[in-house]
């Protein structure tokens, strides 16, 4: 039989039971089907059935049980141990992906960048429905969006706007969905030296980069986003001005594109002394605590149980991992706990059941940072297939592109 007709199956089931059948299968399963014959390929690709696929999985994964596992589209996406730590100038850079049953598999993409140094990987942005956002280290002088299953990606355009003559000293990036506009933003925050800041916007709709005037009296710690909820991108940061450096949670609201802060809870009589990590826990706003004085750690987990409001905070439950865990990283919808230990090897905490289980896989050390990723067949306005692409063909924001990053091109 010819690879353009049909088998019996696409023959005789009317388009709609295809359509419905297809739509509530795992993408890989999807991209594996796209090839039965050209009728199904047209549908996988349709934008209507894309939709549909997305707003089923999106379904099935938001109505499971909290007692059950996360939906087969959702994982854990983190930097790998080899990440950083390569030496071979021809070596694919890469992203894990943890699956629900700890099955780790590599997808790596190929950095053929001739104007930045080998030696400068990339790091993970964020990930939103399906897409992530990368950007080159250590300033972000190139910023791309990529989705892992279709191999399409787009690298962002150089903004326009005017720079300060200091050179930045910390690039805080992060991607999300804004959900009344219908568009997908990256929000970018330069520091340059306080006051001297700039906060610029990407939308993906319209291809382009505008400045948001405001008064930034907030340093950052991360320099991405990986706690993402209600349209809030939300950082651990300390306060200036009448803050008088405290510590405070940072959210920033991708509709309103506001930025306010929030205290955490009393987590002892002198918080000062507590490490705390910013989480999202069973769909609400989280932090897991600890004593930061260098030895085992007993764990306290907060919940704040009305969004915004400081008088709800509340201690969920504390453990003691009685392992070597140098920081909490994330948690899955059935409240489990990633956690790194020491030599970067990454275990999960299941509360309910107050076990411990080694996932078998490492980061980087202190530096890995995981978000969640679920998988879907969504494009990219304006993106490419990356086989397709000269990725050397990529200009940087020369901004952002320190002298000693810079290499010759003929070399």
């Amino acid at each position: 039989m010819s690879t353009d007709q049909s088998p019996t199956v696409a023959t005789e089931l009317p388009r709609d039971v295809i359509i419905d059948i297809l739509s509530r299968l795992p993408v890989r399963s999807v991209i594996r089907f796209s090839s039965v014959c050209k009728s199904w390929y047209a549908l996988i690709k349709n934008p209507n059935f894309i939709t549909k696929h997305f707003n089923q999985s999106s379904s099935s994964s938001s109505s499971s049980s909290s007692h059950t596992t996360d939906d087969d589209n959702t994982y854990f996406l983190y930097t790998p141990l080899n990440h950083s730590n390569t030496s071979n100038d021809n070596a694919n850079q890469s992203v894990s992906f943890l699956s629900n049953n700890n099955a780790t598999f590599d997808l790596p993409i190929n950095l053929d960048i001739p104007f930045l140094s080998i030696s400068k990987p990339f790091r993970v942005s964020g990930s939103c429905n399906g897409l992530v956002c990368l950007s080159i280290l250590p300033l972000g002088p190139i910023i791309m969006l990529w989705n892992p299953a279709t191999r399409v990606f787009k690298d962002l355009p150089i903004s326009p706007l005017t720079r300060p003559q200091t050179l930045p000293m910390k690039v805080v990036i992060s991607f999300g969905f804004d959900r009344n506009a219908n568009d997908y933003k990256v929000l970018r925050i330069v520091y340059c030296c306080y006051p001297i800041n700039q906060v610029d916007v990407y939308s993906l709709s319209t291809n382009s980069w505008r400045e948001i005037k405001t008064d930034m009296r907030y340093l950052i710690f991360e320099s991405s986003c990986s706690v993402v909820l209600g349209g809030r991108f939300h950082w651990k940061a300390v306060g200036f001005q009448e803050l008088n450096g405290k510590q405070v949670i940072v959210s920033f609201d991708m509709g309103t594109e506001k930025f306010r802060h929030m205290l955490t809870p009393r987590f002892g009589l002198d918080n000062e002394k507590f490490g705390w990590h910013l989480v999202v826990f069973k769909e609400r706003l989280g932090v897991i605590a600890s004593m930061d004085d260098g030895s085992d750690k007993k764990f306290d987990i907060w919940v704040m149980n009305e969004y915004g409001v400081m008088d709800s905070w509340a201690k969920y439950i504390s453990f003691e991992p009685h392992l070597t865990i140098s920081r909490p990283l994330r948690c899955r919808k059935n409240g489990e706990v990633l956690l790194e230990k020491n030599n970067g090897k990454l275990v999960l905490y299941d509360p309910t059941t107050q076990a411990f289980k080694n996932v078998g896989v490492h980061g980087v050390v202190c530096w890995s940072e995981v978000f969640i990723h679920v998988q879907s067949l969504l494009p990219i306005k304006g993106g490419k297939v990356v086989e397709e692409t000269n990725l050397s063909a990529i200009r940087p924001d020369p901004y952002f592109v320190r002298k000693f990053d810079l290499v010759l091109l003929d070399r």
